[in-house]
């Protein structure tokens, strides 16, 4: 008990996704004797002063009332240490310490699991092709992992469930956040058919912005393939593609119902950029070394509010140069210098950020045309001048 301690206080001090995290836990035999390091200013690693204050404001008391509250919240801690800690995680940059589940644990180190994502805004001929497929996984004894988020999220949650499945929902906040609110109904019915939720936050933590990218490696990384079923060009399902690809995971893609309908953008964007279509259930149990026999609906009719996407629009995205990068993406840009191609492993490297960010920050150069992937997690530099 006092090894978990320690390690969740280190989890509140230096962050779950943190760099400096893994590199402080190497550098001890175990949390506690870290801890007693670092409390007397003996420091393994560089610090910043935000690490350094937080080393002396977060108590090891906050970290004991937070493992009370699970044992009487029915809260399950699963440090990376314990038998129960996914093995997938352990293979990714930087993994949470510990992870908050509620529910049937067992169910993250399935063999079967697979990450379905999408818009909040699915259309309907996206629903019911969430529900063909995600119910044809189930019957062939798949797990369902999505981000509990309204939308495309809930409906693959939802299909899994009342097709008699279990499914995993990755949170961007504490495990006993009501949130979002009009999910919240179909917690028990998850949870009572066998599914779980899990965070890498502590209970009560809020659904703040920066945590839903970081959440995505996670969502990710538990899976061997993820399916995009709807996003746009600026859809954070980009992001988490660019994640599936990182880890070295299988990326699927349902075609668009309407290849004009900007709502597909991101889908096509996908699949030319190698992502396999899936036409089928079988396209998916192919891969895992299974066969079935669920095949997509056709679209009926083409949606009633489609979007219109104007030609200028396309231009200035394609031929106008880009006005503004984001700190960290001139950082990225830096890595480039003096070399023709770069591999993601360098970018990670070179910069001492969450992952998730990062990839955030490389999908939106692709995105601009910036730069383009080539091959196995390898960059290039385009053409395209910057001002």
């Amino acid at each position: 008990m006092k090894e978990l301690k320690y390690l969740v206080w280190l989890s509140l001090v230096f962050g779950s996704s943190s760099g400096t995290v893994w590199q402080i836990i190497n550098s001890y035999d175990t949390a506690y004797q870290a801890y007693t390091e670092l409390i007397s200013g003996l420091y393994p690693v560089e610090l910043n002063e935000n690490q350094k204050n937080n080393i002396n404001k977060v108590s090891p008391d906050k970290a004991g009332e937070i493992i009370s509250y699970c044992q009487g919240n029915d809260i399950s801690i699963v440090p990376y240490t314990s038998a129960e800690y996914p093995e997938s995680l352990l293979k990714i940059y930087n993994p949470p310490p510990v992870l908050y589940v509620r529910g049937d644990v067992s169910c993250l180190s399935g063999d079967r699991n697979i990450t379905c994502i999408g818009t909040r805004r699915p259309g309907e001929y996206t629903k019911k092709v969430i529900s063909v497929i995600c119910s044809g996984l189930v019957e062939n004894n798949f797990t369902i992992i999505s981000g509990f988020a309204v939308g495309c999220d809930i409906n693959a949650h939802l299909s899994a469930v009342r097709s008699g499945g279990k499914t995993i929902c990755i949170l961007g906040c504490g495990v006993d956040v009501n949130y979002p609110a009009p999910n919240y109904r179909y917690r028990r019915e998850i949870i009572g058919n066998g599914g779980a939720f899990v965070s890498e936050f502590p209970p009560d933590t809020s659904p703040y912005a920066k945590n839903f990218p970081q959440r995505n490696r996670i969502l990710s990384a538990l899976s061997r393939a993820t399916i995009v079923f709807e996003a746009g060009m600026k859809s954070g399902s980009l992001s988490t593609a660019g994640l599936v690809r990182g880890q070295n995971r299988k990326l699927f893609c349902i075609p668009p119902a309407d290849i004009t309908d900007s709502r597909y953008a991101g889908n096509i964007y996908l699949l030319r950029n190698d992502a396999l279509p899936v036409y089928s259930v079988n396209d998916v149990l192919r891969f895992y070394g299974q066969t079935g026999n669920v095949i997509l609906p056709t679209p009926e009719t083409k949606p009633a509010t489609k979007p219109e996407i104007k030609s200028e629009n396309h231009e200035k995205i394609n031929n106008t140069p880009l006005l503004q990068l984001t700190p960290v993406q001139q950082k990225i840009l830096s890595v480039f210098d003096g070399k023709d191609t770069v591999h993601m492993d360098n970018i990670i490297d070179s910069l001492d950020m969450d992952i998730s960010e990062i990839i955030t920050e490389i999908m939106e150069l692709i995105i601009s045309g910036i730069i383009e992937e080539i091959n196995g997690n390898r960059f290039r530099k385009t053409e395209r001048r910057l001002f």
